[in-house]
């Protein structure tokens, strides 16, 4: 903290005592995002209204962490938070809400103890789709992933979050102490209710015994997070120290725009979120079906389409005028039907906000990242609203062209003969269905953890059979030029 001094007026920095803040928040997965939006939010809370009984307790489970839990514990969990605006300043802002950190990998015992200790009145997470180990056939835990086994046979040095949880509930229960409320800040529709779905469904298996308390003592309410929080690269850490004379080792690079809107659903007293611009709700629901549709699926777009282009970022899609027309096409004749329970003006301002988000040139967002896991974000993004238009007897025509295109980019190179990475949990069932539809198109559909039973539907199939054999012979711009002149006179 006495560093902090040595900074221009430029940078804003925390003026409260860090020292006089009580952790009741422990957060699971101390990614970029958290730290954009959750911990953001929390310091602003902290900052402006003196709020010292919510400061952050940071966990990290997966040895994949180990490199930001070094580096945090060396700053003290200061961290810089720099907001690039579209056409405006550029801002540095010391983030202090963090005050205590744990390693999963190095001590699990601690980390069960911190989370068992009546302090923490809430459990929040960012941990990644494919971190909940849903699966994707049974909608329960999957207890046949490796690390599950591994856990069950251990589990006092658990794998997954469900595993720490577990413990940390059994100890609360024998030591009469009060449950707490679970707050996912995934990217999942209805992220509380899946987060409780799959912990009663772990628990039930491993430790019966604690159904009842977790039942009575929990809640989960549902969320709905958005700040595009890209991956820091070390332009950003040289421009940070050459222009706020701020040396960090792993500063956060963030869009201006942020939301967090929240089920008012919490087991004991909740932070004031509400005065620092979280939105507190009785239904989530068409906040999420906004975001997930509108933001989340058309960063998938850009990413399958960008990448089979040979683009490298969000920007270099987005300035694209033909995939940028094919999106806004897509959104307007397909998406936006299906979301008629959300609020018409607030649909309107989103979607004009996107193309300006997503043309931000100053977010370095990666296509590699967008592309990562296809095969747990497209299920959530995309197919909702495939499965509503056919629902409805509506147009499907350019959502069946982006599973088609999907099928394509896993063939694993771009128009330009450039072979790319394909980084995903199941990508060799994707990569190997993929080669197997060159010559039956719908053996990619036939991948049911992931499509269901879509590959059933005749007016899906034959609007998907069309987009592939145009794909199979064109570039991906030739291709997505055609669409947009063909359904234009629709």
């Amino acid at each position: 903290m006495e560093n902090l001094k040595l900074l221009p007026e430029t940078v804003l920095k925390p003026s409260f005592d860090r020292d006089k803040i009580k952790a009741s928040i422990l957060h699971i997965g101390v990614s970029n995002f958290h730290r954009s939006h959750q911990a953001y939010y929390t310091h602003d809370l902290i900052d402006k209204f003196n709020e010292l009984n919510y400061g952050i307790c940071g966990v990290d489970l997966f040895d994949s962490d180990r490199k930001i839990y070094n580096i945090l514990k060396d700053q003290d969990g200061l961290y810089t938070l720099y907001t690039k605006e579209p056409n405006g300043p550029h801002r540095a802002k010391i983030i202090g809400s963090i005050i205590e950190y744990f390693f999963g990998p190095e001590n699990p015992l601690a980390v069960i103890e911190k989370m068992a200790s009546p302090d923490i009145e809430i459990i929040s997470l960012t941990i990644a789709e494919d971190e909940y180990h849903l699966n994707g056939i049974t909608g329960v835990f999957d207890m046949n992933h490796p690390v599950a086994n591994e856990e069950t046979k251990n589990p006092f040095k658990p794998k997954t979050v469900f595993g720490y949880l577990t413990q940390a509930f059994k100890l609360r229960k024998l030591r009469n102490l009060p449950g707490c409320t679970i707050l996912s800040c995934d990217n999942m529709k209805s992220n509380g209710e899946t987060m409780k779905h799959l912990l009663l469904d772990y628990v039930s298996k491993t430790e019966p015994g604690l159904l009842d308390w977790i039942s009575e003592n929990t809640t989960f309410p549902n969320s709905m997070v958005d700040r595009i929080t890209t991956i820091t690269d070390f332009d950003d850490i040289d421009t940070l120290k050459q222009d706020f004379l701020i040396e960090d080792q792993w500063p956060v690079v963030c869009e201006s725009f942020s939301q967090w809107v929240i089920e008012d659903k919490f087991l004991h007293k909740r932070p004031s979120w509400e005065k620092v611009g979280v939105q507190f709700t009785q239904n989530i629901e068409p906040y999420e079906n906004m975001k997930l549709r509108l933001l989340n699926a058309g960063h998938t777009i850009l990413g399958i389409l960008g990448t089979m282009c040979g683009y490298k970022t969000v920007y270099e899609a987005a300035v694209d005028k033909d995939f940028m027309i094919f999106l806004k096409c897509f959104i307007d004749e397909e998406v936006l039907p299906t979301l008629k329970e959300s609020n018409q003006t607030s649909v309107k301002s989103y979607k004009k906000m996107l193309v300006s988000r997503f043309q931000n040139q100053h977010i370095n967002d990666r296509l590699s990242r967008i592309c990562q896991e296809s095969s747990v974000k497209i299920p959530l993004f995309i197919l909702p609203t495939i499965k509503d238009q056919l629902q409805s007897d509506k147009k499907i025509k350019r959502a069946a062209f982006i599973i088609a295109a999907w099928c394509k980019y896993n063939d694993g190179i771009d128009d330009f003969k450039i072979p790319y990475k394909i980084t995903d949990s199941i990508s060799g069932t994707l990569i190997r269905n993929a080669t197997l539809s060159h010559q039956n198109p719908i053996k990619f559909l036939e991948i049911e953890s992931v499509f269901g039973d879509l590959s059933n539907n005749k007016i899906f199939t034959d609007s998907y059979e069309e987009s592939l054999s145009l794909l199979r012979s064109n570039n991906i711009k030739a291709c997505i030029q055609k669409m947009n002149t063909s359904l234009a006179h629709k």
